[in-house]
């Protein structure tokens, strides 16, 4: 028999705070969930849009009733305002609303911890562009986490006026400063994992053209090997590859606000018998986790098999998270078999 016993998942579901107006911050960590759940379930009564724009009507409320609040420009412990936020959700309603507001406008090029604005970041559309930076997700290994992801991007596809795009150029409208070479290092700096092809391209091409390019043909790369056999498709990354930068304290679980966040299934016999621990490290944005760094550790020395038995596992669970916000947060999951 297998038991699969997590150490520090902890479900930390929304709190409710009755009176209270949730502000920007939360409003745009919440979109993600809800678009999310709007496109997985079948016959949903709301379209993404329509979710989006709920969120938008309330900041517009909060910017009618008070214009220049706080809330509107106030950053978090990374030093993103809410319009950085909504800006690598993809969420282009939002950014117009915020920009409404003339503290929003004034606030436009103010940077983040590491250096990076609101226009940088709408030139890294991390909602289309995943695939160039973190090459090493389209793996069989990985993919699991991919699909949500995927959905989230065929929605910014099928907008009639790119919506990255458009997010840039509001952004320009509103008096954001054009910085590509801060921009282009920058992204660099965010992804050192990026191949070195696309690397040579960028110091000629434009960023966001040449990222959003790099990653669609990336994917349909990956589709096209899938289809044909999986023996052309990579089984995993590099052993050594790490997906999220070690300089950035993470959060612990107990930090997230995870509408739903559920134990490892594990299917199938398994011929052995021991304790099995995994040390993860894991990044979501706008309720999905995009990539995840996961170490092992067993006094039991169990075999590749093994830990790839307990490890799909794991990732299949982590596909199917969904937490509020774009953070970095470390999980334990312990696994004993008798």
């Amino acid at each position: 028999m297998t038991r699969a016993v997590l150490l520090t998942l902890t479900l930390a579901l929304a709190a409710t705070h009755a009176g209270a107006a949730p502000s920007p911050h939360e409003l745009i960590d919440r979109l993600g969930v809800q678009i999310r759940q709007a496109l997985e379930v079948a016959r949903s009564d709301k379209t993404p849009e329509e979710v989006e724009r709920a969120a938008a009507g309330e900041i517009a409320v909060l910017i009618h009733d008070t214009p220049g609040h706080a809330a509107l420009t106030e950053t978090d412990r990374q030093g993103r305002t809410p319009l950085m936020l909504a800006v690598s959700g993809g969420y282009l309603l939002v950014v117009k609303t915020l920009l409404t507001d003339a503290s929003v406008r004034q606030a436009i090029n103010r940077p983040n911890a590491t250096g990076e604005t609101a226009w940088m970041l709408a030139q890294f559309a991390p909602g289309m562009t995943l695939m160039a930076c973190q090459p090493g997700t389209l793996t069989l290994d990985r993919y699991p986490l991919l699909a949500p992801y995927l959905l989230r991007m065929s929605v910014l596809m099928k907008a009639r006026k790119s919506t990255v795009a458009s997010i840039a150029q509001a952004l320009e409208d509103a008096g954001a400063e054009l910085d590509r070479d801060a921009a282009r290092n920058a992204w660099l700096a965010r992804c050192p994992n990026a191949a070195p092809e696309l690397r040579q391209a960028l110091a000629k091409g434009e960023l966001l053209t040449t990222l959003v390019n790099d990653a669609l043909e990336r994917q349909l790369g990956f589709n096209k090997a899938y289809r044909s056999g999986l023996a052309t498709v990579p089984q995993r990354p590099p052993r050594d590859m790490r997906f999220i930068a070690t300089n950035q304290a993470p959060l612990t679980v107990r930090d997230l606000t995870c509408p739903r966040m559920q134990p490892p299934a594990l299917h199938g016999a398994l011929n052995w018998a021991g304790s099995l621990r995994f040390e993860t490290r894991i990044a979501t944005r706008a309720g999905v986790v995009e990539v995840v760094d996961i170490s092992v550790r067993s006094n039991d020395n169990p075999a590749p098999f093994v830990i790839d038995h307990f490890r799909g596992a794991l990732i299949r669970a982590l596909a199917a998270y969904q937490c509020e916000g774009d953070h970095v947060f470390e999980q334990e999951f312990q696994f004993t078999v008798n």
